[in-house]
Parts: structure tokens; C-alpha cells; sequence
């Protein structure tokens, strides 16, 4: 007999919704989605071995997945994000704890503009490129996320770009942030979007699926769920990313058409960060039709992604939440 899974958050039985294939080991997962939570996740094992999943080449030299030009893109959205991120508060000196920092490019530009940063990161690669980008005092690496209760100081504002999806039980981080955050101060989360048009297009060839590190997948409803309202409580909130939006739109269509699924993405990263696992025919089949189709695909996905937003479905969420300050929500309350 084989045993129901259940969510655990709501307890209640959770049902298959899909698979996905993981590009580096070639392993399929599925994927369930909890009709109560409104929140998916990818089946794994309690004691589930990540690292195959995250070989050497994965992360590239020094932490560079992609050829400069691309590179170059990169700290150009980062340069974005900080902009985002400092006309919340207009001034110097907030002090900030990106969580899942990277490479250390949204920290060092925030650095430049006068606030105090503080990173944590799970990869020894990435964290020590941050380390040389901020300096070695700012950057904690650490698999363990708990290690956020070592830090000895509380935030302004606690940034999760790209990192929940890649969390178990992302409440229990949520919780334990908490406890680091000011009062009135402000947490910023960018997720895929699991209700995204360019997901319902591909489906379980979706690049933002990234199994098994995606290990759980959000709508807009599961994310707020997450959140305590008496304790927070939601300013903003966009499906709009010039990043990662646009360009899941067009990896989703090329991979209607194109044999290698997310191609474009193994054929923009750096020779030392390659996935080298298909056969020659295919590769050469792959690299062809991506080179034919390129120029109409661009132009049509940039026209549905704008669309995509317009109905609140782009591929990928950004949300700001606000911690109450105490005395007004209690003033709110009475």
C-alpha cells in the first residue's frame, strides 16, 4: 500500500501535480501541490543528499556561471535590485541582511550607498567570492540557516532574492527572521511563480522548476499564508522582473521546439560551467533550431510576459512585506 503524503503545514493530503528532470543528473521529481496551502513541493527524501545536484560546474570558477557579456547583465539587474531596495528607505546607514547573498554584487552596491550589510550564504564558492567583493566581516557561510541567530545585531530590512524556493520550510526561516528584524522594518522575497503563464505554457519543462533545488513552489496566495498578519503585512507586491520574467518566457517557448530542454541557459554559461551530458546529434539539432527560432521567439515572449504581468501571472513574484511597528498595530486594533 502505498502511504499518502502530507503537507506539513495544513496536515492534509497533498496530491501529484508534475515532474521535472534535473539537468545535471538527469533524475526525475515530482512535484505535489497542496490545494489548501496553495504551495508545491518537490518529493524528496528527509535525508535527501543535495550534492549531486550541485557538482563543481555548477557554480563555475569563482562563482561565474556565464560568459562576461552575461556577467556583465548580472550586476546590471543587481544594480536594479538595490535601487528597489534603498527607495524603501532613502537614506543611508539601514542596516541590511541579505540572506542566500551569492556572489556579494547586491552587497556591495548597497555598501556603496552607505549601509551597514550583512550576508549569509550556503556555498563555500559563492561565499568566498563575497567575502572578496565585501570584505570578511560582512559574509557568514554556513549550511545550516539557523546560524542567522549567531549574528549579533538586528535589520532595517532582510532580503531573500531567489532563496525560499530553495528551503524546505521556509515558515521556520520566516519565524526565525523574525527575531532579527526591527520593528517596522522590511523583508523583500523574489520566488518563481508557480501560477505563472509561462509555467501553464511549459509545464514540466519549466527552467524555474529546478528540481531538486527548487524544493518548494509558490503562488502568490501560498507565499502571503506564510506570514503571521498579525505580525506583518503586505506593501507591494509585482510579478514583473526584467531578470528572470522575460527570459523564462523564452526558454518556455524555445523549449516547445528545441530537443535539449532549457538549451539557451547550458549555452550562455562558461566553458567550466557547462552540463556536457548530451549526445552530439542532439546538442547540434538543439544548437540549430535555438539559432532559427531566436529573433521571433524574442519579439513573442517579450509580448506575452507583458501580458503575463498585466493579468498578475508573470514568472516571477516579488513581494515586500512590513513587520508592524507595535504601538500602531495596537493603536489599529483598539
Amino acid at each position: 500500500m502505498v502511504m499518502p503524503i502530507i503537507c506539513e503545514n495544513c496536515s492534509k493530503e497533498v496530491k501529484y501535480y508534475a515532474s521535472n528532470i534535473d539537468s545535471f543528473t538527469d533524475k526525475k521529481f515530482d512535484i505535489y501541490f497542496c490545494s489548501q496551502c496553495l504551495i508545491g513541493k518537490t518529493n524528496l527524501e528527509e535525508s535527501f543528499d543535495f550534492s549531486p545536484h550541485y557538482p563543481k560546474n555548477y557554480y563555475g570558477k569563482e562563482g561565474k556561471k556565464f560568459n562576461f557579456i552575461v556577467e556583465f547583465i548580472v550586476f546590471f539587474f543587481r544594480y536594479l535590485r538595490s535601487i528597489f531596495a534603498y527607495k524603501l528607505f532613502n537614506k543611508k546607514g539601514i542596516k541590511l541582511l541579505d540572506v542566500g547573498c551569492g556572489r556579494g554584487h547586491f552587497l556591495y552596491l548597497m555598501k556603496k550607498k552607505g549601509w551597514e550589510i550583512y550576508g549569509t550564504e550556503t556555498s563555500p564558492i559563492s561565499g568566498l567570492a563575497a567575502k572578496k567583493k565585501v570584505g570578511e566581516e560582512s559574509i557568514l557561510i554556513n549550511e545550516d540557516l539557523e546560524a542567522i541567530k549567531s549574528i549579533d545585531t538586528t535589520f532595517d530590512i532582510i532580503t531573500f532574492w531567489h532563496v525560499l524556493e530553495h528551503l524546505n520550510k521556509p515558515k521556520k526561516i520566516i519565524d526565525l527572521v523574525d527575531k532579527k528584524l526591527k520593528n517596522g522594518g522590511y523583508l523583500i522575497i523574489e520566488v518563481p511563480n508557480f501560477e505563472s503563464v509561462q509555467h501553464l505554457i511549459n509545464k514540466n519543462n519549466w527552467i524555474h522548476l529546478d528540481c531538486p533545488r527548487h524544493v518548494t513552489h509558490f503562488t502568490k496566495e501560498g507565499l502571503v499564508k506564510i506570514f503571521d498578519d498579525k505580525k506583518f503585512k503586505i506593501v507591494k507586491s509585482s510579478t514583473l522582473s526584467f531578470e528572470f520574467g522575460f527570459y523564462g518566457m523564452l526558454q518556455s517557448l524555445l523549449n516547445l521546439f528545441v530537443p535539449q530542454k532549457n538549451y539557451l541557459f547550458g549555452l550562455i554559461r562558461k566553458k567550466n560551467a557547462k552540463i556536457n551530458n548530451n549526445s552530439f546529434i542532439k546538442n547540434f539539432l538543439s544548437l540549430i533550431l535555438t539559432l532559427i527560432l531566436f529573433p521571433p521567439l524574442l519579439i513573442i515572449s517579450i509580448i506575452l510576459e507583458f501580458f503575463a504581468i498585466i493579468l498578475k501571472k508573470g514568472g516571477i513574484l516579488r513581494v515586500v512585506v512590513q513587520k508592524y511597528k507595535i504601538l500602531s498595530f495596537i493603536e489599529n486594533n483598539n
